[in-house]
């Protein structure tokens, strides 16, 4: 990829060289540039040169502002890879400190003694109100099934 940049770019001073070769009475032409801000009060004239000067300062200004451009998001991707960089430690201080204490709830006896049913945090009132719920409704179920069939 180097080498074919490094080709392309040759490639197109190359052809920059030639237009200018082939213009030549163009390019090295004297022009004056006149500058007029307020008619017949203040006219300023900028001495002759060749137009391959203007064509080159206007170059060189135009890769000092795409500099400057690429500067500016340069140091604003870096500020933004700073703050997430913070954030990615903050989260991972937070995970350790959760996996911490996911282990002391595993390790508690409360938990390994089996009572992590749900049923069984229920008072017995409940649990026999959802035994009866399940039975009922499996009661009726069987009851349309058979109305079904003899339909």
């Amino acid at each position: 990829m180097k080498k074919f940049k490094l080709t392309l770019g040759l490639l197109v001073i190359t052809f920059v060289a030639l237009v200018i070769y082939q213009n030549r009475a163009y390019f090295f032409a004297k022009q004056t540039l006149s500058l007029v801000i307020v008619p017949e009060k203040f006219q300023w004239t900028a001495p002759a040169i060749e137009n391959v000067a203007y064509f080159g300062t206007c170059l060189i200004i135009g890769i000092l502002i795409a500099g400057y451009i690429g500067l500016v998001s340069k140091f604003r991707s870096m500020k933004n890879i700073k703050q997430l960089n913070k954030t990615i430690i903050s989260q991972n201080d937070t995970i350790e400190s959760l996996k911490a204490e996911l282990e002391t709830f595993k390790q508690n006896n409360y938990l390994e003694d089996g009572s992590t049913n749900n049923e069984n945090f229920l008072p017995e009132s409940d649990q026999i109100l959802v035994e009866n719920q399940d039975t009922n409704y499996k009661q009726e179920e069987v009851q349309q099934s058979v109305n079904l069939n003899k339909a």
